[in-house]
């Protein structure tokens, strides 16, 4: 169990994606983990003063989540931007100008955080995942930082391994 005591570094991480090689990326969101309700909007009896009774059941956790991953615009062939846009139109359909190898481009993956000693410390990994949607930071004429890409990926099963 690693001591949660013990700081974070929120600058070493790391977001393996098996088969794409070893990419660079400016920062990760970790993924959310929503809970599945049921119940909460019914009306399940009525109380003193006619006050409505509710119950909320929870059934465990929505099983296809996302994240964020935000890499540097680059032409190079080897870096994350060329890589994930490869990956991204391999995803999209014909008919939306992309490969239509949606299927068979689902790929598996971590997140890894370490502490200041690069230590790992929390670890995620996932599974069937592919890149959803794409977004470019804004282009300015007198910006003075650098572009970012930002990728959402969608993964039908994510779970924290340590």
């Amino acid at each position: 169990m690693p001591d949660l005591v013990k700081p974070l570094a929120p600058s070493s991480f790391f977001l393996d994606i098996d088969g794409l090689g070893e990419l660079v990326f400016v920062s990760v969101k970790v993924p959310d983990y929503k809970p599945k309700l049921a119940g909460e909007a019914d009306v399940v009896g009525s109380g003193k003063d006619g006050k409505s009774v509710r119950q909320i059941n929870s059934s465990g956790f929505e099983e296809v989540v996302t994240f964020e991953a935000v890499c540097l615009s680059s032409p190079s062939p080897t870096s994350a931007s060329v890589v994930m846009w490869k990956w991204f139109k391999d995803c999209l359909s014909p008919s939306a100008g992309g490969n239509g190898k949606w299927a068979q481009s689902k790929k598996t993956g971590s997140i890894y955080a370490s502490d200041y000693d690069d230590n790992v410390v929390a670890q995620w990994d996932f599974k069937e995942a592919w890149p959803s949607k794409f977004s470019l930071a804004e282009l300015d004429v007198g910006g003075k930082d650098h572009l970012k890409e930002t990728w959402t990926i969608v993964c039908e099963n994510c779970t924290r391994v340590m």
